[in-house]
């Protein structure tokens, strides 16, 4: 896959995709006959794991090491496994919140209209008035 396409299916700037390639986190992709970049499904794994990281507040020096790692093992310190440590919390903490959001919104959910058209009591309250909240 090209460029792109690869920003578009893990949402990353195209210059990112770059700044990342110089930096070397993510490894340099095979050329075309042109020079375009090429990108395998495995460069799709890699970048998309770095977005995700990045999305959840990782360091990108952690990022880097722990990518280090997982292409060579021997790289292991326990610096870095603190790391891991402390990043699986985080992500724990994350999942929790999320469950808890979700369980609101679906008590929220549940208080639509049956299939016979009665509204769910809201806990003796009267209904609010609709107010607009598209997803940004």
């Amino acid at each position: 896959m090209r460029i792109g396409e690869l920003s578009a299916r893990t949402g990353c700037p195209v210059p990112r995709i770059r700044f990342y390639e110089q930096r070397g986190v993510l490894k340099a992709p095979m050329r075309t006959a042109g020079g375009q970049r090429e990108y395998s499904q495995e460069d799709l794994r890699r970048l998309d794991f770095i977005m995700s990281c990045r999305s959840n507040g990782m360091k990108l020096e952690c990022i880097e090491r722990f990518l280090q790692f997982a292409d060579d093992p021997s790289l292991g310190t326990q610096w870095l496994q603190d790391r891991l440590d402390e990043y699986l919390e985080h992500i724990e903490e994350i999942r929790a919140r999320l469950d808890r959001l979700e369980a609101y919104l679906r008590q929220l959910r549940e208080r639509f209209p049956s299939e016979d058209g009665a509204m769910k009591p809201r806990d003796g309250a009267a209904p609010r008035a609709a107010t607009s909240c598209g997803k940004q």
